[in-house]
């Protein structure tokens, strides 16, 4: 009787893993498959539905924003990161759905999950799908590479586990450990566990004025807080010169010198009906009156924000 109810427990350990491999798999190749087949413009850079998009509006709250701006500054590594985002999640998303190479696929699925959570889990401020999904994939994934090939998969139907002896027991243990903390700490790290702090605003756009390299009569305006879901329309902008007087600007005479990331910035800078438009992650240069030392910017429903100027200009 114990033999039985043992083999009736291991069977359904067994079965729930595989259902939660299929599962995450087809997450994953639904995925990729999208971008290749239903929406192939996602994978077009010149289109503004590129999935670069995501990513520039993701950079602001990522702890890796400086990387992710690198790539989007080079067309050639921010495509060629995309294709291989969506190829990775098609290899990996199928060989979990048939249990092929088990251990190694979701050693894969535990990195797409990480990288994931890494990217876009600080946008879960919005909607913590982001983030939940990213941390959910990242145990399966975890759990399949310690338990390795289930019932009904591939490996088991041709009686093969690869890597098996790299996952002894203190592995096991180690990964376990290292699952939990991994993602209580980013929850901590991005949204707080005692008091809900959220790294990145809910409700209102922050811009900073950043130096552009050897153009001091400019600055460069970086959406880097609010929600993705608009933009900021900038009225004008209010100049504080040193000599105490100040300078107002409408949006119409804002003299926009470059918008960066375009055309995944949506065409951030461009003027309509009186108001700038500037998207979540949107880096803007502008020309800015000589003798400027701070400026008020003016955006509609929102908090003005103050940012400063290199009081060497």
């Amino acid at each position: 009787m114990e033999q039985e109810v043992r083999k009736a427990s291991d069977f359904g350990r067994d079965f729930a893993l595989r259902a939660a491999a299929i599962s995450m798999g087809f997450v994953f190749f639904m995925g990729g498959w999208r971008r290749f087949i239903n929406v192939p413009a996602k994978h077009d850079i010149t289109s503004p539905a590129s999935l670069a998009n995501k990513l520039v509006e993701a950079a602001p709250g990522s702890p890796i924003e400086s990387w992710i701006h690198w790539i989007l500054n080079s067309p050639f590594l921010t495509e060629w990161s995309i294709y291989l985002m969506s190829t990775a999640e098609v290899v990996v998303g199928l060989s979990l759905m048939l249990g092929l190479f088990t251990r190694a696929t979701a050693v894969g699925s535990a990195m797409l999950n990480v990288a994931l959570m890494i990217i876009f889990g600080w946008m879960g401020y919005e909607c913590l799908d982001e983030w939940t999904m990213a941390a959910l994939g990242f145990a399966i994934s975890v759990s399949v590479m310690i338990h390795g090939p289930s019932l009904y998969s591939v490996d088991n139907w041709l009686k093969r586990d690869d890597f098996a002896r790299l996952f002894a027991r203190n592995v096991s243990i180690a990964l376990t450990v290292v699952s939990v903390v991994f993602t209580v700490g980013f929850y901590s790290y991005f949204f707080g566990i005692l008091e809900l702090h959220k790294r990145t605003s809910v409700k209102s756009y922050h811009i900073s004025a950043l130096a552009v390299p050897g153009k001091p009569d400019q600055a460069r305006l970086y959406v880097d807080a609010g929600p993705s879901s608009a933009a900021a329309y900038v009225r004008s902008i209010t100049y504080r010169m040193r000599n105490g007087a100040t300078v107002v600007e409408p949006a119409a005479r804002i003299a926009v010198v470059k918008s960066h990331f375009e055309p995944w910035a949506h065409h951030s800078g461009s003027v309509t009906d009186g108001v700038m438009k500037l998207r979540l992650g949107a880096m803007v240069d502008i020309r800015i009156p000589a003798g400027a030392q701070s400026a008020v910017i003016d955006i509609i429903d929102n908090k003005n924000p103050e940012v400063s100027f290199d009081t060497k200009r």
